[in-house]
């Protein structure tokens, strides 16, 4: 598989979130320990504890654009998310955190977006990686946001490669959509040239979109 989502967790969330990402016709593996779960599902799936490194590897997570964990216990939400981060560090990874308590060790195991609601969490997840519906800022659970960027002619981000603009490690932020001519991917590749006309989806706390506004909009 190439340029898929696995999902990590096929409950309640999982059950919702994958339903979305069947209706979208779009690539995606799940992954559970309990195989019964996937009785006459047309799916692609893997068995096995997502905690276990050679079973995200089965998933081939090294060549996923999004993972999205929505597991039962935190402590396995926070392992998993330590692997997948060294697996595939340009991957967005995406979360549901069971206790708040556990909302900022999760972000320091390596995800990019917490959420810790459950089913609200389940359709919210699918909105932000399908690119449905995002109005110009969202506030998210536990003070997330994202936030439309649009490129302009004298924008500071113009002409610059993803990586090299190091959105994510200076300020904190995590593109996660572009839009451009009418078409929206969530694949984002570090080399892409951020070009006039795009609009960017931009991912992060509020101080961090506060940040990002005051250094990518001035005049």
């Amino acid at each position: 598989m190439k340029k898929h989502f696995i999902l990590i967790g096929y409950g309640d969330v999982g059950i919702s979130i994958a339903r979305v990402l069947e209706n979208a016709l779009v690539s995606f593996v799940v992954v559970d320990k309990n195989e019964a779960k996937f009785k006459d599902k047309n799916f692609k799936y893997v068995v096995g504890d997502a905690t276990d490194e050679e079973v995200l590897k089965r998933a081939d997570l090294k060549n996923a654009t999004s993972v999205i964990i929505v597991l039962n216990n935190d402590t396995d939400i926070i392992f998993t998310s330590l692997i997948a981060r060294t697996i595939n560090p340009h991957c967005i990874i995406i979360a549901r955190a069971n206790a708040t308590k556990s909302i900022d060790k999760i972000y320091r195991a390596g995800a990019d977006y917490v959420a810790s609601l459950s089913i609200v969490a389940a359709q919210m997840l699918a909105r932000i990686i399908l690119g449905h519906e995002i109005e110009e800022t969202i506030m998210m659970f536990e003070g997330l946001e994202i936030e439309r960027y649009h490129v302009t002619g004298d924008s500071p981000l113009k002409g610059e490669k993803i990586a090299d603009a190091c959105i994510r490690s200076r300020i904190g932020c995590t593109i996660i959509g572009i839009e451009e001519e009418g078409k929206t991917t969530t694949d984002i590749n570090p080399s892409i040239v951020i070009k006039e006309g795009m609009t960017l989806a931009v991912i992060g706390n509020s101080d961090q979109i506060s940040k990002f506004k005051e250094e990518y909009t001035k005049s």
